[in-house]
């Protein structure tokens, strides 16, 4: 009785935009990641400072052998964690490191460098080249200058804001690599911005379970297709 009350009082616009608000602010956490400063979903785990169709898009695959470096680091060294073989990380910020050290799985190694030069190359201290590499930091078009060697032939970049860093961006596609864009609102902010894929040629992304796509968050469950 009361819902049909509520629907004759309430608009049918007003109805369909309060249940976008519960997508976005419940479902996808951008409510608790407001209220604790801290990238979380829906069920309060840790997830990337990346746009939510970004966030969502790499859940859907199973990274378990895989290793990843991260230009930067937060919850989405945590995220990475949680999903890889392997991460390593580099922070530039003494305090945020001492922050996250602690909180951090032993299937994370964990670099300072305050100094941008250092903290650019610090992948290039390794022999093995990277399945993924994160470009989330300090100094990003440094960063990315070093990224296309040290990636696998069949790995990628993530360039979170791509496009504040449109030079960075130009530098990724002139490597080769294919740049698939995904705008929208992420965690704690108000406002959209694009966090940028950059596929190799050869790229092997797994699906993590038989279902690809997966279900959108606060998607209807329909299936035309079983």
């Amino acid at each position: 009785m009361l819902t049909k009350i509520i629907k004759k009082l309430i608009p049918q616009r007003w109805i369909a935009t309060l249940k976008n608000y519960r997508t976005l602010s419940r479902l996808q956490g951008h409510y608790g990641s407001v209220k604790n400063q801290s990238c979380v979903d829906g069920d309060g785990n840790p997830v990337p400072w990346y746009t939510y169709p970004a966030i969502e898009y790499v859940k859907q695959f199973d990274f378990s052998d895989k290793v990843v470096f991260e230009f930067g680091s937060g919850n989405s060294t945590l995220f990475w964690a949680q999903r890889c073989k392997k991460v390593v990380a580099v922070e530039n910020h003494p305090g945020w490191y001492e922050r996250m050290k602690p909180l951090l799985p032993d299937n994370v190694e964990y670099h300072l460098h305050p100094e941008e030069d250092d903290y650019a190359n610090c992948i290039n201290q390794y022999e093995d080249d990277f399945d993924i590499i994160v470009i989330d930091g300090l100094c990003r078009f440094k960063c990315t200058e070093q990224a296309p060697a040290k990636l696998k032939s069949d790995g990628f970049v993530i360039l979170d804001n791509s496009d504040w860093y449109t030079k960075s961006s130009k530098l990724l596609r002139d490597a080769g690599l294919l740049e698939v864009d995904m705008a929208g609102f992420g965690p704690i902010t108000s406002y959209c911005w694009n966090t940028s894929f950059y596929f190799s040629r050869d790229v092997q992304m797994k699906p993590r379970t038989e279902r690809q796509p997966v279900r959108a968050v606060g998607g209807p469950n329909y299936d035309f297709e079983s």
